[in-house]
This record gives C-alpha cells, structure tokens and sequence, in this order.
C-alpha cells in the first residue's frame, strides 16, 4: 500500500514525545515541518551491514523539498544511491493521489547508479522499458536532486549550470494571506462614484463600498502572459503603507473615513473573531491572518502562478495589483540588478527555452501541472 506519510506539523498535536524523540535522534529530522517517511529511510540505511541492499517505496518530494536536504546530505556523503525509479506526476496507486518514486541504496559505496525516468506508466508496468541512464555518483548531492536523461540531456545539464540563477538577481515574495478571504477577497461587480459595488462571497450578497481600501487582486488564473490582468476582484486592505511598513488602521478612523467599509466588517466580525479558534478575538479582529508581506504588494513587480502547466509571467508595471495568498508569486530585482528592466525579465519568463526547461526543475503535479513557487523559479538561468 502507501508509503508512511505523516506530516509532523499533525504529530506535534497527536504525538508530540515522538516530535521531540525524532528531532534529536535523526539527522533528516532537522528541516522544519517534514515528512516522517525519511526517518524511515534514515534508519533503514542505519540499519545495512556493509554487503546491504534496501529498496523503498516512498513519495519523491524529499529529492527537491527544504526537508530533505539532510537525507540527501546522508545518501551523497556515503555514495549510497543506486538506483532511483522516478514517476513523476504518474499515479501508482489506485484511489490516492501520490508522487511517487523507487529508491534502491546501498551500503558500500557507488560509483555511478541507474536513473529511470518513467514517463508512460502502463508501458512501465508492460515492459519495464522507460528513459534511462547510468549516472555518475557525483550528480548526487545535498542540493536538489533532478537528473538529465534522455533527449535534450546535454542542454539540461548546460542550463542547470548556468549563472546567475534568477534567484541571485531577484526577490520572490507571496501575496496576501487573510485566513479569512470570503470576507476580504470581494467579486468585482461595477463602479458607483468614488464606491465600488463588490460581491461577498461571505454573505452571498451585493455591497458597496469606499474604494479607498479596496485593491485589485492577482490570483494565478489571472496570469496568462505579459500584462493580462482583468481587474476580476478586489482586496479589502485595512492597513496604510508608509516606506514599505504596513500599519492596521485604528476602527475608529475606519469608520470615519469609510463608513460603509467598516460596516461591511462589523457585519462580519463573528467571522473574523472565530478565526483559529478564537485567537482574533481582540481589539484588532478585522486584521490579516499573517503580517508576511504586508507593506510590498505595490512594488512594480513580474507576477508568476504557484502551478503552471507551462511557465509564464505578467508585468505590473506600476504596482497597482495586490497577489493572493501563495497562489501567485512576485518578482523584483535584487540589489546590484536593478539595472535590468521588469519587461526583460517578463519576456524570459514567457520565452520557449525556460519554458521547455522548467519541468527539469519544478516538481511535477497530475494533469500536467507544475509547482512555480520561489524554491523552483530560483533555479531557472537569468542571463
């Protein structure tokens, strides 16, 4: 059946002695919120004598997550990597949706090892043909693991070693995470004056409201390349930004400056209060569920989907559209590049080579979908 795969973020309610028993114990526990399935590994690769062989079943997302780090830092420092069967976004099990791969160690020290890349999974399971490779145990590392084979193999690996990365020349931010979006993520419907007339989805009503703390809002459907926004929705922002610091206006200057917005709040303030168990339930009730990146939603910026079935980018070239939540990422230009123009950087991120490169990077989903979070565009080339 199914690998074990219990997030440790559950355990710390349920088990939490097991928690601490495991972060002091293993060294691929030492990454955050991971997975326990590469403690597992960790033991099992502990357990070898020096003529050992173990093979598991396990989800691939270790060879390229923060977690896994440590444990690809233990399989590389000991060569023990002998073959590995990747199934990219394939579903190997019937009813579960799992990334799965095939890792097969060994205890004495390898100098090369077998890469399969199964692209066709009944063919696979037909004739246990798919792309492959022998692969020199160098290309194992504590970094992430994504391995060339196949054709185009050779630009791959030139691409791969390209610098600078995108990464060292920019900054990339999420948006706006409320824990509350029925209320403060609002359908755009029409302009009244200086109002604007929104649909909550909390309410399941029409309402009208000051466009003063209204902004429009960049979900990753509303990228299609270059400048495609359509102004769908709004965000209702309570806060004032001064030198790029975010502050939550006090209700009672809410109230005088938009009486229709505060309103619209106070008609939804149980929500808001309920919010993680009561923890907003205080003076500042109608505030964001996190203050991440608060006061640089109006940097000019490049806007990227979380998941794209091919990469692509759009410019907002002024900074007028807020992101939202991790559905869409924003990049600037780090310090020492802010010579180049954000309309260079949209046209290569909409080009065909990092298109066509990109999933040797990114970390595959069913349906075609792939993973263009900050960890995975950091690796692209920037020329």
């Amino acid at each position: 059946g199914n690998p074990p795969y219990i997030r440790i973020q559950t355990m710390q309610e349920s088990d939490a002695e097991s928690v601490a028993y495991l972060n002091q114990h293993y060294a691929a526990a030492k990454k955050g919120n991971y997975d326990i399935y590469v403690c597992f590994v960790e033991r099992g690769l502990g357990l070898l004598n020096e003529n050992g062989t173990l093979g598991f079943i396990l989800p691939h997302k270790f060879t390229n997550s923060e977690y896994g780090q440590p444990l690809r830092n233990s399989i590389s420092t000991g060569r023990n990597l002998a073959e590995l069967v990747h199934f990219g976004a394939n579903q190997v099990f019937e009813g579960a949706t799992t990334y799965t791969c095939l890792m097969f160690l060994k205890r004495e020290n390898q100098n090369t090892f077998r890469f399969v890349r199964v692209d066709d999974l009944k063919n696979w399971v037909a004739t246990n043909v798919a792309t492959d490779a022998s692969v020199k145990a160098e290309k194992v590392t504590a970094g992430s693991w994504s391995f060339s084979v196949g054709r185009g193999a050779e630009l791959v690996d030139r691409l791969r070693a390209y610098s600078p990365r995108l990464g060292d020349a920019a900054d990339i931010f999420v948006g706006l995470q409320t824990s509350a979006d029925d209320v403060f993520v609002l359908e755009f419907v029409a302009r009244r004056g200086t109002s604007l007339v929104v649909k909550s989805k909390m309410l399941g009503e029409e309402v009208e409201l000051e466009r003063d703390f209204l902004h429009p809002l960049v979900s990753g459907t509303d990228v299609q390349g270059y400048d495609s926004f359509d102004g769908r929705q709004f965000i209702l922002f309570p806060y004032s930004v001064a030198d790029e610091k975010a502050a939550l206006i006090p209700f009672a200057e809410l109230k005088r400056r938009a009486p229709k917005t505060a309103k619209y709040l106070e008609a939804n303030r149980k929500r808001l209060e309920d919010r993680e168990r009561g923890k907003f339930a205080d003076s500042e009730w109608y505030r964001f569920g996190r203050n991440q990146n608060l006061g640089i939603q109006e940097r000019k910026k490049v806007c990227v989907p979380r998941l794209v079935d091919c990469l692509c980018a759009a410019i907002d070239a002024k900074g007028e559209n807020y992101l939202d939540n991790v559905d869409v990422g924003g990049v600037t230009f780090k310090t020492g590049f802010e010579r180049h123009d954000l309309r260079y950087l949209t046209g290569l991120l909409n080009c065909k080579l990092l298109a066509w490169f990109f999933p040797n990077v990114s970390a595959p989903f069913r349906g075609g979908w792939m993973s263009a979070n900050r960890q995975f565009l950091s690796q692209l080339p920037f020329r």
